[in-house]
């Protein structure tokens, strides 16, 4: 029994059906099965930089088996986070959770899984609500990380109970879903990456629950131009200048639309979409634009939409949250093609660290050898 509804997206074109899918494969969320073999076999052999990036990821405090869930039944985050209840320890577990299921891959103590499972367990028999200005908010930038330590879990670790994988089932399509079922397109207030973060926890849930509609319903939105366009591929990166919906605002929430969207393309290749070539590379020309810029380099800018200054906000630039570098691998690894700026992030920031809203760890999981460049 469902308990919940889809979108309202049913474009039966070519194009969508292109890029929609037919059944999913697991583990299917970032990571493939034998990705994480890759990343068990770097850490074993104390190859860099995934040594150092595991070695950074476990001195996380949430990275200790000490460390122990603080569940709530109500959370509640009101706008520019007052009035915070359940926050941030939701968010908080679930980089705990995470980081456990990749220490257990990585060690085969099945004490971390177990931990991962107490942590997912903790929160899924006792979270009702998330309420608040924010609830949209809250549940896009956490719903994706639980998934993602649940689905490892789940296809790598034989003793997690099917009630217990039900039960956190029914968390994700009755608490997390209906906060983010429409990705946020009611509203031309919020920016892009609200939407964005919605849409890639839709796709996690999609991919867990092996729902292929959801997955499709996602997918169809964030390629959409006929919808609210700061959540899509072509309403947040522009086409002539590569620069984001936010670049006016900030170039810390810039990256968030950027990293969801970058994780977006990577759920999406995991079940054999290829959102990262969409729109001639659109995300590959976000990237570049955004790391030329923040390595000090002048770029072309005017006022999307109208919505902030006349001018590129210089507020946060040269802060890098951790990113850039699986997209970097994709498409100069997989595609052979050429990101020059953002190679001098990428190899200024590795190994990547700690992001409370984006998975964290990306050159731990990301990154698969120096490509030719």
């Amino acid at each position: 029994m469902n308990f919940y509804t889809y979108g309202q997206l049913n474009d039966t074109s070519i194009e969508a059906k292109k890029y929609s899918v037919q059944e999913i494969s697991h583990p299917g969320i970032m990571h493939s099965a034998e990705e994480l073999k890759t990343i068990k076999v770097h850490v074993n052999n104390g190859d860099e930089p995934w040594s150092s990036a595991y070695k950074a990821m476990v001195a996380w405090k949430g990275s200790s088996l000490e460390w122990t869930p603080t569940p709530f039944a109500h959370v509640h985050r009101d706008s520019y986070g007052a009035n915070k209840v359940g926050d941030p320890q939701i968010g908080n577990d679930a980089e705990a959770a995470y980081s456990h299921a990749i220490q257990w891959v990585v060690t085969g103590n099945k004490a971390h899984a177990e931990k991962t499972i107490e942590i997912l367990n903790a929160w899924s028999s006792t979270i009702d609500t998330i309420t608040g200005k924010d609830d949209n908010l809250v549940a896009g930038m956490i719903a994706h990380k639980y998934c993602n330590a649940a689905e490892i879990i789940r296809y790598t670790y034989d003793n997690w109970p099917q009630n217990e994988v039900d039960q956190f089932k029914d968390m994700m399509l009755t608490v997390f879903y209906p906060l983010i079922s429409n990705y946020y397109t009611n509203s031309m207030n919020s920016n892009g990456n609200w939407g964005l973060s919605m849409v890639n926890s839709v796709l996690a849930i999609a991919v867990f629950c092996d729902d292929v509609q959801l997955f499709n319903d996602a997918v169809a939105h964030v390629m959409g131009t006929n919808v609210q366009p700061y959540s899509t591929f072509s309403g947040y990166i522009d086409a002539k200048t590569g620069q984001c919906q936010e670049s006016g605002r900030d170039q810390g929430h810039s990256q968030m639309g950027l990293g969801y969207l970058a994780a977006i393309s990577e759920i999406a290749w995991k079940q054999n979409i290829d959102l990262y070539a969409y729109l001639d590379n659109r995300l590959l020309h976000g990237f570049e634009y955004f790391a030329k810029y923040n390595l000090g380099n002048d770029v072309a800018y005017y006022n999307m939409y109208g919505k902030f200054k006349e001018i590129i906000s210089e507020k946060s630039r040269g802060r890098y949250q951790p990113i850039f570098e699986r997209v970097y691998d994709h498409y100069v690894r997989v595609k052979k093609l050429s990101m020059p700026y953002t190679k001098q992030v990428v190899e200024q920031i590795r190994p990547e660290g700690f992001t409370s809203s984006m998975i964290s760890w990306g050159t731990l999981t990301g990154y698969q050898g120096d490509p030719m460049d």
